[in-house]
């Protein structure tokens, strides 16, 4: 074989071997590529998975501070209602105390009534009989309580636990108050209640009916005016 041939035949297998090298390696590095971003995606995706069970232990950890939180505010909720409760019951018991104490002007539905002189008084042998007393006035306003009476005034005069009822010649005293007839007892409470006890067959009403004049009225509103003088001291 002459000496071109053979250059020319080194020549070849150089070439092929060059080009064989240089795809393998492309190829290499082709496949060292692909290994490489196949790492980092799973590197990525581990990251990724990290960080949502990061996250998912957070929000976990969150919704017991959460829980806890809401619990913390149903106690105080509840405290406060209860306060709430126990400050509305007191306010009530107040009102009520100030009301049977008579310190505080008050209003509502109740009943009026009227007690006058009968008019025989004048032609009667015994005028005593068919004038209106203090027993009579204290009958009427006991029988209110027993009814369930709130409150009671007489002649404007509130009538309170130690108020007491006199009878001086033709008049009344109550709360040092003189008054003559006609005598007007005003009540709160529930109207048919009251007016019911009054009229109750051989009740008061019945009793005094003929000897004094006596009408009574339901109302829908009435005023009381509050106490004035010293509710620890009986008038005397």
């Amino acid at each position: 074989m002459s000496r071109r041939r053979k250059f020319h035949l080194y020549l070849t297998i150089v070439t092929f071997s060059t080009g064989f090298l240089v795809a393998t390696s492309f190829e290499t590095n082709k496949i060292t590529r692909k290994e490489r971003m196949h790492d980092q995606l799973f590197q990525q995706e581990t990251q990724l998975n990290d960080r949502i069970l990061a996250e998912k232990e957070q929000n976990r950890h969150l919704e017991n501070q959460l829980l806890d939180l809401q619990r913390q505010v149903g106690k105080v909720e509840e405290a406060m209602a209860e306060r709430k409760s126990e400050a509305a019951e007191t306010l009530s018991q107040l009102g009520a105390a100030r009301m049977l104490a008579g310190v505080v002007a008050v209003e509502g539905p109740g009943i009026v009534i009227t007690m006058q002189d009968s008019q025989n008084a004048a032609n009667s042998a015994d005028i005593a009989n068919y004038i209106v007393h203090e027993q009579d006035v204290r009958l009427v306003v006991n029988e209110l309580r027993a009814a369930g009476a709130e409150a009671i005034s007489i002649n404007g005069q509130r009538v309170v636990s130690n108020s007491e009822i006199r009878c001086i010649g033709p008049t009344i005293i109550v709360n040092g108050i003189k008054s003559a007839a006609p005598f007007v007892v005003t009540a709160i409470g529930n109207p048919d209640t009251l007016d019911s006890a009054l009229n109750l067959p051989g009740g008061v009403l019945h009793s005094l009916q003929d000897f004094v004049q006596i009408s009574v009225a339901k109302k829908e509103r009435v005023e009381l005016p509050a106490f004035v003088g010293d509710a620890k001291t009986k008038h005397s």
